[in-house]
C-alpha cells in the first residue's frame, strides 16, 4: 500500500519541490475534494474519475452471527467512479 509519504516523495522529485511542500499540497487537495463532496458537489477530474457523496437509504440487514434482523440507518457514502481511461489501462 502506498501512503501520503510515498506519494509526496514521488511528487517532490517530479516537481522539484520539497517533500513537505508536496505532502501539504496532497493533503489540501484531498481535503478540498472531501469538503466539496460534503457540500453536494460532484468533483470530476477528467481522465481520472468522479468523486461524490451519495445517500444510502435505511434498510434491514441480518446479523450473520445471531441471524437476527437489524435496522441499518440511512447514511451518506463517499463514492469514486473511475473513468474508462483508468479502468481499462
Amino acid at each position: 500500500m502506498v501512503g501520503i509519504s510515498e506519494l509526496s516523495k514521488t511528487v517532490s522529485k517530479r516537481t522539484n519541490t520539497t517533500q513537505r511542500v508536496a505532502r501539504n499540497v496532497i493533503k489540501h487537495f484531498l481535503d478540498t475534494i472531501v469538503s466539496e463532496a460534503d457540500k453536494g458537489s460532484k468533483i470530476n477530474l477528467a481522465g481520472f474519475g468522479i468523486f461524490e457523496r451519495r445517500k444510502q437509504s435505511a434498510r434491514k440487514a441480518r446479523n450473520p452471527q445471531t441471524k437476527k434482523i437489524i435496522d441499518v440507518p440511512a447514511k451518506k457514502k463517499f463514492v469514486f467512479r473511475a473513468s474508462s481511461k483508468v479502468k481499462y489501462r
